[in-house]
């Protein structure tokens, strides 16, 4: 289960809140929307290549306890 990034939980919080107060078709809250989604497709796309960057590094590791001790 991943956990909701910082930019998409402010996107969410701010949508309801502007819901709650019947705030509608502004501009200024409709800018702050998409950047905030746009910043939250930057931070997914940046945890996406960590996750391959980690799973990149594991496949390079040669587990030691597999290899056969010359006697």
């Amino acid at each position: 289960m991943s956990k909701k990034s910082l930019p998409l939980s402010l996107y969410h919080t701010l949508e309801k809140h502007a819901q709650d107060a019947d705030i509608s078709d502004d501009a200024e809250l409709k800018d702050i929307l998409d950047k905030l989604e746009a910043l939250n497709l930057k931070v997914e796309d940046f945890k996406q290549r960590a996750r391959e960057k980690k799973l990149e590094k594991i496949s390079n590791v040669i587990n030691l306890k597999s290899r056969r001790t010359i006697t």
